[in-house]
């Protein structure tokens, strides 16, 4: 960018760029054992969680980005397809890429360990194992997965107890060829979700919460009546934009409250 237009936007408060100004741009160092795209990732982030970068300002293009950062441009556009996937930057056609505008606010879901939980409610935990297989997923596992239909996968469906009632139902895809010491693991006494905690990385973690009504197999697991009003938490975890696992967590609705924080975007 010329001198000029580095003083224009110096004079205009709060760093407000148009849609026909690019952000200023400098060279790169990447180093580390993570694959180049997730280098290249994390570095425009880092921009722009730093300000350098701030809402509402076009990146430079993926060729000067790629020449930046001494890689390919294909390098560079799964970096920035993966954070427009996420939501920090916007894509348009003809108009480049910009970082996303703030304009509402994120909730952030810590996760606890369940046994944690159900301890600061006064309960005794318990575990039970109900089911452990390696078999073929549904379809729609599999896709989520993006593995072949006919790869098996782990399958691990167990109960928490607090007390004498269900607290919840976890049903869990793993996939091995990510997590492959899974298949070591035999969840007599552990969660997989627990397990997983502790032993295996995750870059991201997307949920979904709903209200459902229990059918029969999920009432006869949680121990209430068919049709009862449940929670009902889907939770898929990534590492390296690779999708690991995911699992269906059904809680009696009397049972269980969630508390996200808040942080304006």
């Amino acid at each position: 960018m010329v001198e000029s237009e580095l003083t224009a936007v110096s004079i205009r408060p709060h760093n407000v760029y148009t849609l026909a100004e690019t952000l200023p741009h400098r060279k790169f160092t990447l180093s580390g054992s993570h694959p180049l795209y997730m280098q290249v990732k994390t570095a425009v982030l880092d921009r722009i969680r730093s300000g350098d970068w701030p809402p509402g300002g076009r990146l430079p293009s993926e060729t000067q980005l790629a020449q930046d950062f001494g890689c390919s441009r294909l390098t560079v556009h799964r970096a920035i397809r993966e954070l427009a996937h996420d939501g920090v930057v916007e894509r348009r056609r003809r108009a480049g890429t910009r970082v996303a505008q703030a304009d509402g606010v994120a909730l952030e879901i810590h996760i606890r360990r369940i046994t944690q939980e159900i301890s600061q409610r006064g309960f005794a935990y318990s575990y039970d194992l109900l089911n452990r297989t390696q078999k073929i997923a549904p379809a729609y596992i599999a896709k989520f997965f993006d593995i072949p239909p006919t790869q098996k996968m782990l399958h691990v469906q167990c109960r928490h107890r607090a007390g004498e009632r269900v607290f919840q139902l976890e049903d869990r895809w793993i996939n091995l060829d990510a997590i492959p010491q899974a298949m070591d693991q035999g969840f007599e006494h552990e969660s997989p979700g627990l397990w997983m905690l502790d032993h295996v990385p995750f870059s991201r973690m997307n949920h979904d919460i709903s209200a459902c009504i229990a059918t029969a197999a999920t009432a006869r697991h949680l121990q209430v009546e068919t049709g009862t009003a449940v929670l009902q938490l889907k939770r898929q975890a990534e590492w390296n934009g690779r999708a690991i696992t995911c699992a269906t967590l059904f809680h009696p609705a009397d049972l269980y409250s969630l508390h996200p924080e808040s942080r304006s975007l």
